[in-house]
This record gives structure tokens, C-alpha cells and sequence, in this order.
């Protein structure tokens, strides 16, 4: 009897897509096929490329909870369901 087990080689190994990270080749493929169904390949390479280093970026940087910090940071306060601070008072008192 013959197991095959793939063994990651630590715990926190993201899924791959051949050599890539699922979610950023995702990023690539969908704008590719968007830019090849619009037949503006050429667009959907270059949106594909800016995009995906955003948010290789941002996956590098942030960490989870990101999307929250920068909606508490960078939308009004009037969008929030609780009493908040007007942005620029945030920025002083650090809540």
C-alpha cells in the first residue's frame, strides 16, 4: 500500500499555483481574461501587473485586519454605526 502525502515545508505555506501564490496569480489571470474578452490584451496585462504588485504590497505590509484599520482611517466618520472621530481628531488622540 503506497501514501503519498505532500508535507509543507513549514506550517504557514500559502497555496501555490504552480510557483505563484493563488491569490495574486488570481489577480493576474482575472485581468488578463478581462483584458483578452475586451480584446485589450495589452490593458488587461498592464492592469495586471499594477495591480498585482498593490496588493502583493499591501499582503506584505498589512497583515490581517487591514481592510478595517484603513477604513477606520480613511473614510468618514458618518459611515460608521458608532460615535467616531472625525479623522483628523483620530490622528491626535491615537483611538
Amino acid at each position: 500500500m503506497e501514501d503519498n502525502y505532500w508535507i509543507p515545508r513549514n506550517l504557514d505555506a500559502p497555496p501555490l499555483f504552480f510557483m505563484w501564490e493563488v491569490d495574486i496569480a488570481a489577480i493576474w489571470i482575472i485581468w488578463l481574461v478581462i483584458g483578452g474578452v475586451m480584446n485589450m490584451l495589452i490593458l488587461g496585462a498592464a492592469c495586471a501587473i499594477i495591480f498585482g504588485r498593490i496588493y502583493g504590497r499591501i499582503k506584505e505590509e498589512g497583515g490581517k485586519g487591514l481592510i478595517a484599520k484603513l477604513m477606520y482611517w480613511y473614510t468618514p466618520s458618518e459611515l460608521w454605526l458608532s460615535k467616531q472621530y472625525p479623522s483628523h481628531v483620530r490622528e491626535y488622540i491615537g483611538g
